[in-house]
């Protein structure tokens, strides 16, 4: 009899520990980007929006919203290195992670960016990649492969920042 009351006391914390621990589990499981990896194919995605020719350029791709007050922030930085380095092999590809079509649109076009703008539809990319804060930007190699994450946008800092990575990625081989 002691055994039940005991039991009955202690069972909703043992069974907070086993789900505690299959959490666990199953979050060091999920996929995330990280530097040095591979970045998806952007065609096994689905968006709306056209997108960009990017083998063998230098990529920034960055993941945005239309809530999201640094983002807003990143969007002319991002322009100005754009038309500074297009012409050069760079690329930028914008994915919003926004539901509302009509959010996305409206800050599209309200951007004024001359660089392609895609909405993550289903926002497969945003859970292959594990985007957990908005920005968060994947500097890729002209192979593909992740130099560096960026999460937040920090201004000055951030954009001096993605110049020197560009730089350096142009110049090599």
């Amino acid at each position: 009899m002691e055994y039940i009351i005991i039991w009955s006391r202690i069972k909703p914390l043992v069974l907070a520990v086993l789900v505690g621990f299959l959490t666990i589990g199953l979050h060091e499981a999920s996929a995330k980007v990280v530097e040095g990896d591979t970045f998806p194919d952007l065609s096994n995605f689905e968006f709306e929006g056209e997108v960009p020719e990017i083998e063998g350029k230098v990529v920034l791709v960055d993941f945005w919203a239309s809530w999201c007050a640094p983002c807003k922030a990143s969007f002319p930085a991002m322009e100005r290195l754009y038309q500074e380095f297009k012409d050069r092999g760079f690329e930028i590809v914008a994915v919003s992670v926004d539901d509302s079509a009509a959010a996305y649109s409206r800050f599209a076009k309200r951007s004024g960016a001359t660089f392609p703008i895609l909405r993550d539809l289903g926002k497969k990319l945003v859970a292959t990649c594990a985007i957990e804060a908005m920005p968060t930007s994947f500097m890729l190699d002209k192979s593909g492969r992740v130099h560096a994450v960026h999460q937040g946008y920090a201004g000055k800092k951030t954009d001096e920042q993605y110049k020197r990575e560009i730089l350096a990625l142009l110049a090599k081989d």
